[in-house]
């Protein structure tokens, strides 16, 4: 049974190593809180994979060889273990996020769009070299854990402070033009179809009125005040009722108060007050400062203590929470590996204690002596070490863990090409 351990703990440490290497490959990108779920579900296995795969070498040890208590008590242990470390895993991100004081729900959100300027390359800090790391471990871990670096150690957070919503303008622009094509698909997606949909049945109205059948009378919708919600979505029917007959053209159709609403709906801050609805690209394109500014003042104007805030937390706090978790079982892994290793050959008898003091010193050690290029530079120093208010033995943890994370990746980045 104890080489049937060492090989169950050796294919979990692959998967493991791998998995934190995926993680880290899509931290290099804006990830949607649908797509940090499933990832979330991949965590939780492989924690409870882990804490069974230890409890279950516990259980051999103080069982070994009384048969059927032994298996009685990997049972029993399974049964327990697993649903805890999956709840632990699963709910430990909201309820730190929930936690939150104001102060770092506001960091955290300077982080969300310090992050947004870094992959669109809209933005550089003086002296941090991340575009020359971008696609290797070191740049990947960097702004894997940016949402932590800037809310508990990041003096970089005082100079945005003083203007946040310029500073945000300055990033969106950025991602406003290098996402133009997708910006302009959503428009086609979400406003134009809907846009054919009201205009065929708006067809059908006035034809049916024409020829003088009832029912079929101009209903305008109830606008609300501003401000104010309209409180349900009308369908494509009931906004061609509210639109006043005689209307001839799409373009007029377009530009009525009824599409106008449906479209600001619809996109929200990627509305902009007087667009033509129904512009080609290349018009679209002068509509892009706009978009920009509305996405920065949307960002400016978050609910930190609301649904968005809190979304924005788990974007920005679940993968280093992740990462971080990942690396501790791993941890446990190898060294539970290391020892299964030493006891199934039974030629270093009594030393275990040592042999894991060693493999644990290993895994500090290692990463801190390889090091990490970004962690090292007098850029981050400056920007994310500079306040003197950030607690030591979190900024400790935390240099480890992006030097140990980037290592990991620059290993497994092969392995990740292959898969």
């Amino acid at each position: 049974m104890l080489i049937a351990l060492v090989i169950l703990n050796a294919l979990y440490l692959i998967c493991s190593l791998l998995f934190n290497a995926e993680l880290l490959n899509m931290a290099g990108a804006d990830i949607p809180l649908k797509k940090l779920e499933v990832l979330e579900l991949y965590s939780q296995v492989l924690a409870a994979t882990s804490m069974c795969l230890l409890v279950w070498r516990i259980c051999y040890h103080r069982y070994q060889g009384k048969g059927r208590v032994l298996w009685i008590s990997l049972a029993v242990s399974t049964a327990l273990v697993t649903p805890l470390s999956w709840w632990f895993q699963g709910a430990a991100p909201d309820w730190i996020a929930e936690q939150f004081p104001t102060s770092l729900r506001v960091s955290s959100l300077y982080a969300y769009v310090t992050k947004k300027g870094l992959l669109y390359d809209t933005l550089t800090i003086p002296n941090l070299p991340y575009k020359e790391f971008k696609d290797q471990g070191e740049g990947k871990a960097f702004i894997a854990n940016l949402g932590v670096l800037m809310s508990v150690q990041s003096s970089y957070v005082e100079k945005i402070d003083k203007n946040f919503q310029g500073f945000s303008v300055a990033v969106f622009q950025g991602f406003a033009k290098r996402n133009s094509d997708a910006l302009y698909e959503r428009l086609q997606e979400t406003v134009v179809l809907n846009i054919g949909d009201i205009t065929r049945v708006y067809v059908q109205l006035e034809g049916l009125r024409a020829a003088g059948i009832p029912g079929n009378d101009w209903t305008p919708i109830k606008w609300p005040k501003p401000g104010e919600d309209l409180g349900y979505t009308p369908t494509a029917d009931e906004y061609a009722r509210s639109i006043n007959p005689g209307v001839r053209t799409r373009e007029a159709i377009a530009n009525t108060v009824e599409v106008r609403y449906m479209a600001k709906t619809a996109l929200g801050p990627l509305y902009v007050k007087g667009m033509n609805l129904l512009a080609t690209h290349e018009q679209f394109q002068a509509y892009l400062p706009g978009i920009a500014s509305n996405m920065a003042f949307d960002v400016a104007h978050t609910d930190i203590r609301g649904p968005e805030g809190l979304n924005v937390l788990k974007n920005m706090w679940f993968i280093p929470f992740s990462l971080l978790s990942g690396l501790f079982f791993s941890a446990i892994s190898l060294v539970v590996l290391i020892i299964s290793g030493i006891e199934a050959l039974r030629q270093v008898q009594g030393r275990n204690r040592l042999a894991r003091a060693v493999a644990i010193a290993l895994i500090v050690i290692v990463p801190l002596a390889i090091g990490n290029k970004i962690v090292d530079s007098t850029g981050y120093s400056d920007a994310f070490s500079g306040s003197g208010k950030q607690p030591l033995l979190l900024a400790k943890v935390f240099r480890w863990a992006m030097s140990a994370e980037a290592m990991l990746y620059n290993i497994t980045k092969p392995l990740l090409k292959a898969e």
